[in-house]
């Protein structure tokens, strides 16, 4: 289909982009749409409402392929693209962008850590359990002392005769029912500072999954602190070279990064889809809504800001397809379509007047969603840090910048 035949098929509220795909990135696309319409918007408001996303939507996630997209062939994955990804995520985020953003950890961040970081039998045999959905993996860093500054991490691995020992905690890890964690850590040899990841599994002893906490948003994905009290670690569970601290995994942060604005412009798309459903058959004064100039020109500049946003995002996403994403697309993508997206969920929730600060209309739920982005996997403000030394302004996160690049 042609640029202009896909811009016919936005106005419908389809939002199928076509421009630019291939045949296997419109097929994926299509599965991951209809999964969405018809398995997962029928239970979205129950996910919110009951902060459970039960384990069979994630299960269905790896029947169908999603969860190994990202994942080599050789590892027992898909081995597509990044774009495929962010359109899979998408689509979802469309019916639950809480159940997308937990997606996007399992689709793209844990396997690419352990893909970069990982040994071929530390690939083996976390990969393609991860493809099929068998194993579950979470990602932890961020801590009391320091957020996202690994500087000031206090979880620390130290040596054990043979093995290591892990003790410490972490806030803020999104979980679900993870089997697997791969945890940011700390350490120290002749008075120089490491740090890396190890593995942990839920069973180990030591490892505990505390209380989960009550969210704003992303209410379907499970967050909370996790804790480490003398955890054997073996050097088969260390991922790269922790004493030195390499080599470096930020370029799975930068893919993450790209993952979860791809399910913040979904969210702004399933509210959009939704309000102009509602305000096609709404009459307001004795008029039909649309009748109302201030309604029509918001939706119109919405719409447009939303085709901006898919702009950058999937530019983003060839750069990287193509070999060429650059610091700091990602943090480009994720500070500017998250805010966006929160900006639009205002406004269209707006329209719903006193229905939607009902939780029964499930559409207040894509504003609190958008409202949580701006602060996972990253705050805007820390993104913008790294944009800054990126290009040559300084900042807290120069240093950051320049690893990452």
């Amino acid at each position: 289909m042609s640029a202009a035949g896909d811009a016919t098929a936005h106005h419908t509220g389809s939002w199928k982009m076509s421009y630019f795909l291939n045949e296997d990135q419109r097929l994926m696309r299509d599965v991951a749409a209809k999964f969405a319409r018809n398995e997962l918007m029928p239970i979205a408001n129950q996910i919110d409402l009951t902060e459970t996303t039960p384990e069979w939507v994630t299960n269905r996630c790896g029947e169908l392929g999603f969860l190994g997209v990202f994942i080599p062939e050789a590892y027992g994955g898909l081995g597509s693209d990044l774009t495929t990804a962010c359109l899979i995520l998408e689509e979802i985020a469309k019916a639950s962008p809480a159940f997308a953003g937990l997606l996007s950890v399992e689709m793209i961040l844990c396997p690419e850590v352990v893909r970069i970081l990982g040994n071929e039998e530390q690939k083996q045999r976390l990969l393609p359990a991860s493809a099929s959905g068998e194993r579950v993996m979470a990602y932890s860093q961020t801590e009391p002392a320091g957020a996202a500054n690994v500087a000031f991490h206090q979880t620390r691995l130290t040596q054990d005769g043979n093995g290591y020992r892990l003790n410490g905690h972490k806030l803020f890890c999104t979980q679900g029912h993870a089997k697997t964690y791969l945890v940011m850590c700390r350490t120290e040899k002749d008075g120089a500072q490491g740090y890396g990841c190890v593995i942990v599994e839920a069973e180990d002893e030591g490892f505990q999954v505390q209380k989960y906490e009550e969210k704003l948003g992303w209410r379907g994905t499970n967050t909370g602190p996790i804790a480490f009290t003398e955890v054997a670690i073996s050097a088969d569970d260390i991922l790269g070279n922790i004493l030195s601290g390499g080599p470096d995994h930020a370029p799975a942060n930068q893919v993450s990064f790209i993952g979860h604005a791809a399910t913040s412009l979904g969210c702004m798309e399933g509210l959009f889809d939704l309000t102009k459903e509602y305000v096609l058959q709404r009459e307001l004064y004795g008029e039909p809504m649309t009748r109302l100039s201030p309604v029509t020109d918001r939706m119109a500049q919405i719409w447009t800001k939303i085709e901006a946003c898919r702009s950058l995002l999937y530019m983003s996403t060839r750069m990287h397809d193509e070999g060429g994403l650059t610091l700091p697309m990602g943090s480009a993508c994720k500070a500017y379509i998250c805010e966006t997206a929160f900006e639009c969920t205002s406004q269209l929730l707006q329209m719903w007047g006193g229905s939607g600060i009902m939780h029964s209309t499930g559409v207040n739920r894509y504003m609190r969603d958008a409202r949580a982005k701006m602060v996972a996997e990253a705050t805007t403000e820390m993104h913008h840090s790294i944009i800054a030394g990126t290009i040559g302004l300084g900042g807290p996160f120069a240093s950051l910048a320049d690893r990452l690049g």
